[in-house]
């Protein structure tokens, strides 16, 4: 799967740098229900954390379609009991098309819909026999899906403040919130010589 994963994210790049024009970078916070490691819900020490911090990017390709992928990594999960310390760590990768249905001057509305790679990853630490400590990992790889909806709006013209709200649905289905501010690599390119 790993293997597969690697395939899909250098394709995507190449074409996207080939046929399209990077418009806009920059990250932000996501928050999500979060999902259970190996689906094992006994308690919340299983479940991934929150909040995440989001990078994004967007390819424009021809309006009303922009593609755009992301990448969220979540702050890991700690749970210590007695002499054992569980590790929860999760990263999740999409690949989305956006489709603009409403471009007004300040704001862009857009319903996205694209690919989603969830990895999670558990390493546990133990000391059974003191002075003998043990570690345990293990990790898994989710494929899914992404629907969802967001909004660009242009705060000045060097940054745009996004908030995008989308569904992934997999065998472990979750919700997920992002906000943060892109950079408009558009208005950096026409005034590099203005700036420096």
């Amino acid at each position: 799967m790993k293997k597969l994963l690697i395939i899909i994210s250098v394709s995507f790049l190449a074409i996207t740098v080939a046929e399209a024009q990077f418009t806009k970078a920059g990250g932000g916070l996501s928050y999500s229900t979060g999902v259970y490691f190996h689906n094992e819900s006994v308690d919340v020490s299983h479940k991934t954390a929150n909040p995440a911090i989001a990078f994004k990017g967007i390819y424009e390709l021809s309006l009303p379609v922009h593609l755009s992928p992301s990448l969220n990594i979540f702050l890991p999960r700690v749970t210590e009991v007695f002499e054992s310390k569980q590790t929860i760590s999760a990263i999740l990768l999409d690949v989305n098309a956006h489709y603009v249905f409403n471009s007004l001057d300040r704001f862009e509305f857009y319903a996205l819909a694209g690919l989603n790679v969830t990895y999670l990853r558990s390493k546990w630490k133990y000391e059974f026999t003191p002075g003998d400590p043990q570690t345990d990992a293990s990790s898994e790889t989710i494929p899914g899906l992404n629907i969802g909806v967001g909004t660009y709006m242009k705060a000045t013209e060097q940054l745009d403040v996004f908030g995008e709200f989308k569904y992934i649905l997999s065998s472990r289905d979750q919700f997920i919130l992002t906000a943060g501010v892109l950079l408009n690599l558009d208005w950096l390119k026409k005034n590099e010589n203005k700036i420096f």
